[in-house]
């Protein structure tokens, strides 16, 4: 009876000790708690000490453009030579379109993409023009450029933008969207002006050396090509016009801010006109 009463003592005083040394281990461990990128250590002396956060790497998207030359060379296949009052060069960093024969010399971009929303940047220098020339863009243009938004820098200073048409009888027809206007922002001939237009949706914005100077909406036109043009008027002996770049990207998530655009006078495209493939670099009449 004696020896069993000390076994259970024995076995009593080895399970005691067992459970103080698993006690010791245990709570002089240290515990790790992760909180977000930061961690509160717990040692055994009960300090709380907080780590220094990870850093995280910042990854920047830049976007691809959709389309962009300097006219370094010619190797984008712009459509260039001299015919009888046109002439086209690119060359040194420069696209020269100049004409003399009274009248529209365009220069569609040499790709197939069709642009919808964008961010367009040309910049450019007009060499030669009187109030009744004009240089410009083409925008949204269809195959033909018989229907299109048309941005027009006059000799003068001046700008505009018109929507073209064409009506039922096969005459072209444009609707002023923004009037002829002046802005302190347009430098004058023989200087150099950065142009931007971006177009989102409706709503197009006009920003002429990284001034927004106008915008507008219409709804008629969502998609379509983009081209470069010089306009010889009828009181001049010529038109020149210098580009030394263009870039053009996805439109920007969120448009500039400016006073609320105008609203474009609605003018659908008549039904069943034909649209026929218009050459790069085509001359209208």
């Amino acid at each position: 009876m004696g020896g069993e009463n000390n076994d259970l003592s024995q076995k009593l005083r080895l399970f005691i000790l067992t459970s103080f040394l698993l006690l010791l281990v245990i709570g002089g461990g240290i515990a790790v708690f992760e909180v977000g990128q930061g961690k509160f250590v717990h040692d055994n002396r009960g300090t709380v000490s907080a780590s220094p956060l990870k850093q995280v790497p910042t990854v920047t998207i830049t976007p691809q453009p959709l389309f962009f030359d300097d006219f370094v060379d010619n190797s984008k296949g712009w459509s260039v030579g001299n015919i009888a009052g046109y002439s086209r060069t690119v060359e040194r960093g420069k696209l020269t379109l100049t004409g003399t024969n009274h009248k529209i010399l365009i220069e569609s971009l040499p790709t197939a993409t069709i642009f919808n929303d964008f961010s367009l940047t040309t910049t450019f220098t007009v060499m030669r023009a009187d109030a009744d020339d004009k240089i410009g863009l083409y925008l949204r243009g269809d195959s033909n450029l018989d229907h299109d938004y048309r941005l027009e820098i006059f000799g003068d200073g001046r700008y505009a933008v018109t929507k073209e048409s064409i009506d039922f009888y096969d005459k072209e027809f444009s609707t002023p969207l923004i009037k002829p206007s002046r802005s302190d922002a347009l430098k004058p001939t023989g200087r150099q002006n950065t142009l931007s237009v971006i177009m989102k949706g409706p709503t197009l914005v006009l920003i002429m050396n990284g001034t927004v100077v106008n915008s507008v909406t219409d709804t008629d036109y969502t998609h379509g090509q983009i081209a470069l043009f010089v306009d010889h008027g009828s009181t001049s002996e010529g038109v020149s016009a210098v580009f030394s770049d263009i870039a053009i990207y996805p439109a920007p998530y969120q448009l500039p801010s400016f006073p609320a655009p105008s609203k474009g006078l609605p003018h659908p495209p008549p039904p069943g006109v034909a649209m026929v493939k218009r050459s790069p670099g085509i001359a209208r009449k």
